[in-house]
């Protein structure tokens, strides 16, 4: 009697082992078919399309790169480095992003509208409001005091409620 169950206890511990590898085996096929998908065949038509539909996004994307290349050299670097490693994905992500810029439009200024409107800025001034500062409109109670006052209020009013008595 005790081989049956002996039998059973295998059986049960090495189904679910084998079909969590199995299932680790599928997934692991399932993405690298689609990165090698993604890195043979769709990285260039996802930049045509990207430059397509809105052109703006790339030219921002390579801008703000260099951007971050010249101001912080680091950063830049890795984030270059990214570029050129997954530049599938990279790609992918501007065709999303100019895709969804051409279908919903976009209130965002591109890079270089930024960039004029800082040199148009630099040289105004911005308007401000004078404040008079001559009344001291901190003027707080002192604490002693206030506290004091509460425990006065708090022992004249005694009530049987033991709810109220936690807070005091």
């Amino acid at each position: 009697m005790s081989k049956s169950t002996n039998r059973a206890g295998i059986f049960t511990r090495v189904v679910p082992l084998l079909f969590f590898v199995v299932m680790i085996w599928v997934l692991l096929t399932v993405v690298s078919t689609a990165v090698k998908l993604l890195y043979g065949y769709l990285a260039i038509p996802l930049l045509l399309i990207a430059l397509f539909l809105n052109y703006s996004v790339v030219t921002d994307y390579f801008t703000g790169l260099f951007r971050d290349i010249r101001e912080d050299t680091g950063k830049g670097l890795i984030k270059a480095a990214a570029t050129a490693v997954g530049y599938p994905f990279v790609f992918g992500y501007l065709a999303l992003k100019a895709y969804t810029k051409r279908a919903l439009g976009s209130n965002r200024p591109s890079v270089k509208d930024q960039r004029k409107q800082k040199t148009k800025d630099k040289g105004d001034y911005v308007k401000y409001e004078e404040v008079d500062d001559s009344e001291d409109f901190l003027d707080l109670e002192d604490l002693d005091k206030a506290h004091a006052k509460q425990k006065v209020k708090s022992t004249q009013q005694k009530s049987n409620n033991d709810y109220e008595d936690l807070f005091s």
